[in-house]
């Protein structure tokens, strides 16, 4: 009896506790970072990946229909559009926006499609709530594969209680069916015999896919030739090159030939005779290095140059233009160093500190917005900081991570674990080029959960190597192996 009281003592205490750490976001944030790292070292996980798919749509679904922000920006016209196409309609071609940024299309086309089949922009969503919960088996995939099987479930966990990504669902955005497709391709390329051609070929095809959708697809390929690249370097003997080499040029010409096959597509099939071309450019190292803006949307610039880039404008007009475009550029780049400095300052905050949340939650950022008596404001407050807890423990683990595989020796490098920081260094250099947004992070954020999951191991002293690294497939993995 007395073993009873005691036990019930210290669960009221450890409850009551909980629950005060709780009120904060920071706190429930340190709590889910705790639970993450620890409960796959403490416990065995059975079916963990079934698991970790129906609780990540679960999670994912509820924020769905909780949250009903109203499509806004550039989400609204691809909705519009989506909606005319769903109908047969394609008019939304002669807007100026379809001409600027045809290679929005593709996204208009994914979403005429589930418009079609479902009739509902829910469908949007929910398809964001089950691409994501794909996205986060694919990290616990991939980063297995370098990290250890616990390692790599706590990556996916932490990757599950962080905020943005799952707030994100909400939003009509091209982001989560884009990041899915590539990190797919990559977990397909460096899978089993990596960068055989079979493997290559899939991969190539699935990144064109993934570019389709939303156009990040050559900062992708600029981190796996540069992933490449070290692997020739670090490795002792010529065994394996060939492959690795012809492997990339045929991922580089699948990408290729697939992307302009789809532009050619949708001009000839009358979806939009642009294709899926960018006809400005410019446009996003224009305001990619405003200082007045820190690298965010300037309206300002926008008004100045937007009617020189219609489609009716005169070809000497919009040439005329384009000079005036690359000499303000070098004008805003060519500036004293401190401003250059203050500008790059201010666009790594915007990017990698500020939180993601204002497109899903921005409509109840507000003390006059009431949610079940609580005032909108705080809930907002209470998100973002749970957000940006979870991701600062989980960039402080990627740090460690870093360290750990920049000790391995070269013989125990494997491109798989080499292929996540490298993908991050390549966002955050074309970052500094170009325009930001916190949600633009969105896709760099996963190959940083990915090194994360190669810090937890290290903090736990199980830093992997060698025969017993856990192989997703069972087989030698040989040809990922640097």
């Amino acid at each position: 009896m007395s073993v009873f009281i005691k036990r019930l003592f210290f669960a009221c205490v450890i409850i009551a506790a909980a629950l005060m750490v709780c009120m904060n976001g920071s706190g429930l944030g340190l709590l889910l970072v705790l639970a993450a790292v620890v409960i796959p070292h403490r416990f065995r996980l059975r079916w963990f990946l079934p698991m970790l798919f129906i609780l990540s749509a679960a999670v994912h679904l509820a924020a769905v229909y909780a949250i009903e922000p109203a499509p806004v920006s550039d989400f609204a016209r691809m909705v519009d559009a989506a909606q005319q196409a769903a109908a047969g309609d394609f008019s939304f071609q002669n807007l100026p926006y379809y001409f600027q940024w045809a290679y929005q299309t593709g996204f208009v086309l994914w979403e005429a499609l589930l418009l079609r089949l479902f009739g509902s922009m829910a469908s949007i969503k929910i398809a964001n709530a089950l691409l994501l919960s794909g996205i986060n088996c694919l990290i616990y995939l991939f980063a297995r594969r370098f990290a250890g099987e616990q390692a790599a479930q706590s990556a996916a966990l932490l990757y599950l209680a962080t905020a943005f990504p799952t707030l994100l669902t909400c939003v009509l955005t091209n982001q989560h069916v884009s990041a899915f497709f590539f990190l797919l391709a990559l977990y397909v390329l460096t899978g089993g015999k990596a960068f055989s051609l079979p493997r290559a070929l899939a991969a190539g095809v699935l990144l064109a896919a993934g570019n389709i959708l939303r156009p990040e697809g050559i900062v992708i390929l600029a981190a796996l030739c540069g992933t490449v690249v070290f692997a020739l370097i670090m490795r002792r003997s010529l065994r394996g090159s060939r492959r690795i080499l012809c492997g990339t040029a045929a991922v580089l010409a699948v990408y290729a030939a697939v992307s302009a096959g789809a532009s050619w597509a949708v001009s000839a099939s009358g979806v939009n005779r642009y294709g899926l071309s960018n006809n400005w450019p410019e446009w996003k190292f224009i305001v990619g290095f405003n200082h007045e803006t820190n690298g965010w949307y300037s309206a300002e610039d926008r008004a100045r140059f937007d009617e020189a880039h219609q489609s009716d404008t005169p070809a000497e007009i919009t040439e005329q233009s384009r000079e005036e475009e690359k000499q303000l550029i070098r004008e805003r780049i060519l500036c004293a160093p401190p401003d250059f400095f203050r500008l790059m300052s201010g666009k790594l905050y915007g990017l990698w500190i500020a939180n993601g949340l204002g497109f899903p939650l921005g409509h109840l950022n507000s003390p006059e917005v009431r949610v079940c008596g609580i005032r909108g404001s705080v809930i907002y407050q209470y998100a973002a900081a749970l957000d940006r807890t979870v991701f600062a423990a989980a960039a402080l683990l990627a740090l460690f991570g870093a360290m750990a595989l920049m000790r391995r020796k070269p013989e125990e490098q494997e491109i798989s674990a080499v292929l996540p920081p490298m993908t991050v260094l390549a966002f955050f250099a074309v970052f500094l080029l170009v325009e930001v947004q916190p949600r633009y992070v969105f896709l760099p954020q996963i190959f940083l959960y990915l090194v994360a999951a190669a810090g937890i191991c290290a903090v736990h002293g199980r830093l992997c190597s060698g025969g017993n690294r856990p192989r997703s497939d069972g087989s030698g993995n040989d040809g990922a192996r640097v």
